[in-house]
């Protein structure tokens, strides 16, 4: 007489076994100082982060999917001053222990474990802004705080003034034009 494993009780087929869990895309990117990582997951439930100096660790939920890992460090990081936020994706700032270059994000080579073009920089690229690790408009990687009416939203950065040194419908100009945008028309080299 066999028995199908199929004859299990309803919570017993709910949780998966630890080894059926499944890894999310991890992106990450690097300053000199610093690491910036990504877990590539939205609207994650059941959320558990264990950061620790040499480890980082993560388990969650999305939808029926169970996503686990667990890595060491390629250095130690000062978890003291790293940051994270669960805004839209689950994203760490690690500060470095000691400034350099990782060869990796984690000790051993892991395939899940992506480089994250968008933010890497080279040693070529310093000069340029590209991929700059903005702290400032994240605002939300303290632990604890979760967000709310505070977010940053495009619409609420500062314009710049028109033309300060010349105030409008002065002599020497005047605006003219009906489309979107006015256009500077210079009045005294008008024929």
């Amino acid at each position: 007489l066999f028995r199908s494993r199929s004859h299990r009780s309803p919570k017993a087929t709910s949780e998966l076994p630890a080894n059926m869990s499944l890894k999310p895309d991890v992106l990450w990117a690097q300053r000199p100082d610093s690491v910036y990582v990504t877990i590539d997951l939205k609207e994650v439930q059941d959320m558990k982060v264990t950061l620790e100096s040499d480890k980082l660790s993560f388990f969650g939920k999305v939808g029926g999917s169970v996503y686990e890992f667990s890595f060491e460090f390629f250095a130690p990081i000062v978890k003291e001053d790293s940051k994270w936020s669960t805004k839209r994706l689950i994203e760490f700032y690690l500060k470095k222990e000691t400034e350099g270059v990782w060869n990796r994000l984690a000790k051993d080579k892991l395939p899940y474990v992506k480089v994250d073009w968008k933010r890497w920089q080279d040693s070529d690229d310093e000069g340029e802004d590209k991929g700059a690790f903005n702290l400032d408009g994240m605002g939300d990687m303290n632990f604890g705080d979760m967000g709310g009416a505070d977010e940053f939203d495009s619409d609420d950065e500062e314009l710049p003034d028109l033309d300060p040194g010349e105030p409008l419908g002065s002599a020497s100009t005047a605006l003219s034009g009906g489309g979107d945008a006015p256009t500077k028309v210079e009045t005294d080299t008008l024929d």
